[in-house]
């Protein structure tokens, strides 16, 4: 009934808007109207604005498929319904989740700096800018009193500075000389830097590359790691209520006045920063980058992570990340979406350095034949071998050790880049 009414009044406002126009061209063509006149052009283009109007309206009152409310979405057709809820489930699970059962999170409670105020950030940027850690490190020019952390001018006050200074040296001799690092000569780095209130992001990623080798995996070493990144983090976080941390050059042609750097910190910023760590800030990318989602599909699993641990029952889901350690004492299957199961002999420890160690052969098979692609310039496959970094990097680091010219390999080379830093 309704749409009977509204055909013919659709056909008539159609009609009114042709008359209209009829009308105008009528009137121009006996000089009535001039279009480029001064009186004529806004009586155009209040013409035009007429017909524009009319023309919506008829076009919102023909009859016709109409787009469906909420009401009518939830009406829609069982088999299309089914097909929506089977691919969300298949993007869940590919992915670790799951709607049924979410991955298991045992981080333990980890504490702010006591410490760490906007004057402790300001002396420890003042001797040790951004960025600019990293010097200290080099292996290859160790003795070199220019690439040591100097502990005149500007920095801190007391034997902080001088720890730090002595472990970074000893840090680059056991590098020259191949001697390996041990979790308390790691662990003795980053308590120097953190006496001496430096936090880091190369710093915490250039321990975590020493660590993440060692036998038995540093689970508590990590949890350190970890907690530094969050720091950075939330530094970084309260940036951006309190205003940025900024570094300006002198302007004027008298030399600057003793003590000045150029730096400044913002009021508030530790607090601001204290608050982003309470309220849960997260490690980055280390939180978010280069993980692996696990269903343990057969025995228990044991998560360790932020100091806190916690037992995966078969059916539970994980999500392994770089800072993260999962032994199975008794043995355990855990199942991947893509690659099939990992299987974990008794005593063994998981970890994203050596979780391609238990895949089956047709899945290592599987994993080369996407590096192959990937390494021959396929775009799909470097995708793909993005999400499962711990999985594919030893044979991505092969892949690209012996082929450094081929289309794929800078890619590659990025995706490398990410997983270790």
């Amino acid at each position: 009934m309704i749409a009977a009414i509204r055909a013919p009044r659709a056909v008539w406002m159609w009609i009114g808007a042709g008359a209209v126009a009829l009308t105008l061209l009528l009137r121009i063509a006996r000089g009535e109207v001039v279009v480029l006149s001064a009186h004529g052009a806004p009586v155009l283009r209040l013409l035009a604005i007429a017909l524009v109007f009319l023309a919506n309206c008829a076009e919102k009152l023909k009859p016709g498929e109409h787009k469906p409310g909420p009401s009518q979405q939830d009406e829609a057709a069982p088999g299309e319904l089914s097909q929506g809820t089977a691919s969300a489930q298949a993007g869940d699970l590919s992915q670790g989740t799951g709607s049924q059962a979410p991955p298991v999170d045992v981080a333990g409670l980890q504490e702010f700096p006591a410490a760490l105020d906007d004057a402790a950030i300001e002396a420890a940027l003042r001797w040790v800018s951004r960025r600019g850690l990293w010097r200290s490190f080099e292996a290859e020019v160790a003795g070199d009193a220019r690439s040591v952390l100097p502990l005149a001018d500007g920095a801190p006050p007391g034997e902080a500075a001088a720890r730090l200074v002595a472990e970074v040296e000893r840090h680059r001799e056991r590098a020259v000389s191949g001697a390996a690092e041990t979790v308390g000569s790691l662990t003795g780095l980053l308590d120097a830097a953190e006496a001496a209130q430096v936090y880091d992001g190369w710093l915490a990623g250039h321990l975590w590359r020493h660590a993440r080798t060692l036998k038995p995996a540093p689970a508590q070493l990590f949890g350190r790691i970890e907690r530094h990144l969050r720091v950075v983090q939330a530094i970084a976080a309260g940036e951006a209520s309190t205003g940025p941390i900024e570094f300006s050059a002198w302007r004027s042609k008298a030399g600057p006045p003793p003590g000045w750097s150029g730096l400044r910190v913002p009021k508030g910023l530790a607090a601001a920063a204290r608050e982003a760590f309470k309220q849960g800030v997260d490690a980055g990318t280390w939180e978010s980058g280069a993980t692996l989602a696990l269903r343990v599909t057969q025995g228990e699993a044991l998560l360790l992570r932020r100091g806190g641990q916690g037992r995966v029952a078969v059916g539970g889901w994980l999500r392994l990340r770089r800072l993260d350690v999962v032994r199975a004492p008794a043995g355990a299957r855990l199942g991947h979406a893509s690659l099939g199961e990992l299987t974990l002999p008794a005593g063994a420890e998981l970890t994203a350095w050596n979780a391609g160690e238990f895949l089956t052969a047709t899945a290592r098979t599987q994993l080369q034949a996407r590096v192959d692609a990937a390494l021959a310039g396929e775009a799909a496959a470097l995708t793909e071998l993005e999400g499962l970094l711990p999985l594919a990097h030893p044979a991505i680091r092969t892949a690209v050790g012996g082929r450094p010219e081929a289309p794929g390999a800078a890619g590659l080379r990025l995706l490398l880049t990410g997983f270790d830093e």
